[in-house]
């Protein structure tokens, strides 16, 4: 199985994390790890979460980029020892 990194910002609302996490379970992703920060000052969330599948990584993004409150989102892929 390919292990991926994805960091996701966003507009940091009560639902966020709640959503993004339903969309990779959804695609048949499993999620190995999330570092989730917010800063309070301007509203922004941070969102760093390893998943894995043997599926391909772009149909996870396809959906994450539609949820309303996300600004960007950058995926690597994380080697395996």
């Amino acid at each position: 199985m390919q292990r991926y990194i994805l960091e996701i910002e966003a507009t940091d609302k009560p639902v966020l994390l709640e959503r993004v996490l339903r969309v990779i379970r959804h695609r048949g992703f499993a999620i190995k790890q999330v570092l989730a920060t917010q800063n309070q000052s301007s509203g922004i969330a941070a969102i760093e979460i390893i998943v894995e599948s043997d599926r391909p990584i772009s149909l996870l993004i396809n959906q994450i980029e539609k949820l309303w409150d996300i600004t960007a989102v950058h995926v690597s892929t994380l080697n395996r020892a």
